[in-house]
């Protein structure tokens, strides 16, 4: 997978897939057609599973990781006010 910056914006390449993330936007490509273009979490996460390679997984595992320990915090805070 290549990767490289133009301006503020980063390019992840992977055989015919693309992402481009500047700040909270993404977009992906496949085939160089956009597919999906807004938040840029949702696009990583397009493009990881259609790359489906543990090499790409492996380099977004700190995003990835990050986003899943904020959603169980969050969920476990609305579980104990439920309980109230």
């Amino acid at each position: 997978m290549d990767a490289c910056t133009k301006r503020s914006t980063m390019i992840y390449v992977h055989k015919n897939y693309r992402l481009e993330v500047n700040k909270a936007r993404g977009k992906f490509y496949v085939n160089d057609r956009l597919i999906f273009q807004g938040f840029a979490f949702k696009a990583l996460i397009m493009f990881v599973n259609k790359c489906d390679d543990d090499n790409v997984s492996w380099q977004f595992q700190p995003q990835l990781s990050m986003r899943e320990r904020c959603q169980f915090k969050r969920e476990e805070k609305n579980d104990k006010e439920k309980t109230l």
